[in-house]
């Protein structure tokens, strides 16, 4: 597959052993922990992939097929910046095990997300072959991309550059 501005790292978030399903009665005790535990791991990878180019956006996904089960899609504003970031990650190693990135058969996450699983109405559960996208509040993101840029003020400038042409 060509260049794209999405990358696709398979498996790394490994997911919170206590099931929280839509009905299911869970302690709030253990939801704050799996919420923590799942913004702890995508702050450490956003700001991992972030300092390759500037992210559009990230998601994981919340699916238990073997084929989608924890992938995270990254998407770039630059296609350069998922070349680079392609050759960076390839082989490294992310919780004991060795990362085999690609770039991504989703293009458009709008077309790949299951609409029915948004509205809490997908009846194929966590083995639906449309993405089930896990939430991340709009203020934790918020908070992420401010971050990346003020550490890196160039992503801004280059996108205002790029804007007026």
């Amino acid at each position: 597959m060509g260049c794209t501005k999405i990358l696709l790292l398979p498996l790394p978030f490994q997911r919170v052993r206590k099931c929280l399903r839509v009905g299911t009665k869970v302690p709030e005790e253990a939801l704050k922990e799996a919420i923590r535990h799942f913004e702890d791991f995508y702050e450490e990878v956003f700001t991992e992939l972030c300092q390759y180019g500037e992210l559009e956006e990230l998601h994981v996904s919340d699916n238990v097929g073997e084929h989608l089960m924890g992938n995270v899609y990254a998407k770039y504003h630059r296609e350069k910046d998922a070349e680079t970031a392609l050759a960076a990650l390839n082989g490294r190693f992310y919780a004991g095990k060795k990362l085999r990135c690609e770039y991504s058969p989703v293009t458009y996450f709008r077309a790949g997300r299951c609409r029915q699983y948004d509205e809490q109405m997908c009846n194929r559960g966590g083995y639906c072959n449309y993405l089930h996208l896990k939430h991340v509040s709009r203020s934790f993101t918020k908070s992420l991309f401010k971050q990346m840029y003020e550490d890196y003020p160039e992503y801004r400038k280059r996108r205002h550059e790029y804007r007026l042409l």
